[in-house]
């Protein structure tokens, strides 16, 4: 069974819409069995509960494996869907992948919390001990453990200019 949990430290200018709530210092939190999956934090979020999404300002994220931080991402703006949990990333998305001495750069990039993947469509470069991989598509687990890189150009190979 999973569970979550949405904290918001604090509450800014919510006016008098109930459908639209502005919160500082989001927080929500996915767990299995009490073991922790993951975290997402956002500086600022916009919860709009007639779109079941809200808007995040600066989200980061941490994944974890056996109770350590597997990795990390962050990105300047995103959402998540309030429903399924499943987060969408833009603009400068960076994920760092501490066991696999990994980074995972992109412009968009989407989590479904149901199945634990990373995916994207758009143009992805990971850097690794043994070289660069780019190309246009990509599906991952968090911790950057399993890739596929779709319509792969190039790899360059470590010491390669």
């Amino acid at each position: 069974m999973l569970s979550a949990g949405l904290a918001a430290c604090r509450r800014g200018g919510v006016g008098s819409s109930a459908a639209r709530q502005n919160l500082e210092d989001f927080t929500l939190r996915q767990s299995q069995h009490g073991v922790a999956l993951w975290e997402l934090q956002a500086r600022y979020a916009v919860l709009r509960e007639d779109a079941g999404e809200a808007q995040l300002f600066e989200p980061r994220m941490q994944f974890f494996r056996d109770g350590a931080v597997a990795s990390r991402l962050r990105s300047v703006s995103g959402r998540v869907l309030i429903d399924t949990h499943d987060v969408i990333l833009s603009t400068g998305v960076v994920l760092e992948a501490l066991l696999e001495r990994s980074m995972l750069f992109t412009d968009s990039l989407s989590y479904s919390s149901k199945k634990d993947l990373l995916s994207t469509d758009s143009e992805v470069r990971v850097q690794r001990p043994e070289g660069r991989l780019l190309g246009r598509g990509l599906q991952a687990k968090p911790d950057l453990s399993e890739i596929r890189i779709f319509n792969q150009r190039s790899v360059v190979e470590k010491g390669d200019s």
